[in-house]
């Protein structure tokens, strides 16, 4: 048995998962933001769970960027555990092998083992939340990248290039992530109109609810959103031709949006001459929705020490 952590900035999913991607139990409790308290609380719960199950090993998908170590190179918004050492730390602190993975990387290797990547060797996973993660794989592996931040579709740029400022304002990150895009540009519109008199909406799929039921002002900030999000996809099909892209993060569990984005994808693609001939020969990539949705990042978390025994 394996025991899976797929860790985010407000709660860390746990679970224990067996050779076959099974799920034995489940469950969820809060992120430390330091050090000291995050390391207890995942030691802890291991050997809570090692009472119950013969635990083998420790998987982890984080946030950020893990080295070839598990250091921490960055670890998303916990920033107060920037540089930590977690593979080794938590290692020691449990006598069990570990092994930390990308969160997006660990969702892309969950996809290939038990879901919708099964029958592709070429495909990308973009993850839609605060803000645009993605994984690679080519050739039925993982691209990592010279430095192992491979996938950070967020921190692309298209326009709005300014001679001075914060050049990470106009990334795809502020646009096309579910968050920072579609909620912040929401509220940010209804600000411009309101001057600060109206209630902030607090999650995305609000805005996708106004929507649907014909909120002007939302349909024009959901159609740029859409827009944006299509350009961050148009680029990426140009830049690794994969056969499939697989939409994730919580958006992409509506019905609704999912149809939205395929209508606004070949809406611009018909727009793109070299796009569309290749799509008239049949080999434009797909848009598909992921499978495994919030259990992803653990069953990635499970399969990369999975993987890491066996080798």
């Amino acid at each position: 048995m394996y025991l899976a952590f797929d860790i985010g900035g407000t709660f860390i999913k746990f679970g224990v998962v067996d050779d076959t991607g099974t799920v034995f139990e489940k469950g969820k409790m809060r992120t430390p933001q330091t050090q000291t308290p995050f390391l207890s609380a995942l030691t802890e719960k291991v050997e809570a769970l090692k009472t119950h199950y013969d635990v083998c090993g420790i998987g982890i998908s984080a946030p950020g960027t893990p080295d070839q170590s598990g250091v921490m190179v960055n670890f998303g918004g916990l920033k107060e555990m920037y540089g930590l050492a977690l593979q080794e730390k938590l290692s020691a602190l449990t006598a069990l092998p570990v092994k930390v993975e990308n969160d997006v990387n660990a969702a892309a290797i969950a996809e290939k083992w038990l879901g919708a990547g099964q029958n592709y060797s070429n495909y990308i996973v973009m993850a839609l939340g605060t803000g645009v993660g993605g994984g690679i794989v080519i050739n039925d592996a993982l691209y990592r990248g010279g430095h192992g931040i491979a996938g950070e579709f967020g921190w692309n740029l298209t326009s709005g290039i300014t001679p001075v400022g914060e050049l990470e304002e106009v990334s795809q990150n502020m646009k096309s992530a579910a968050v920072l895009g579609l909620l912040n540009s929401y509220n940010q519109a209804m600000n411009s109109i309101h001057h600060g008199d109206f209630e902030k909406l607090t999650e995305a799929r609000e805005v996708v609810d106004l929507v649907q039921s014909n909120d002007p002002i939302a349909a024009l900030v959901f159609d740029q959103f859409l827009t944006d999000l299509c350009v961050n996809l148009m680029n990426l099909t140009a830049s690794f031709d994969p056969e499939v892209i697989l939409i994730g993060g919580g958006i992409s569990a509506n019905d609704y949006f999912m149809e939205r984005l395929e209508k606004k994808w070949f809406e611009l693609i018909d727009r793109h001459f070299a796009l569309h001939r290749i799509k008239n020969q049949g080999l434009l990539t797909k848009i598909e929705r992921c499978a495994l949705k919030n259990d992803a990042g653990m069953l990635g978390a499970a399969y990369a020490i999975k993987s890491a025994l066996k080798n």
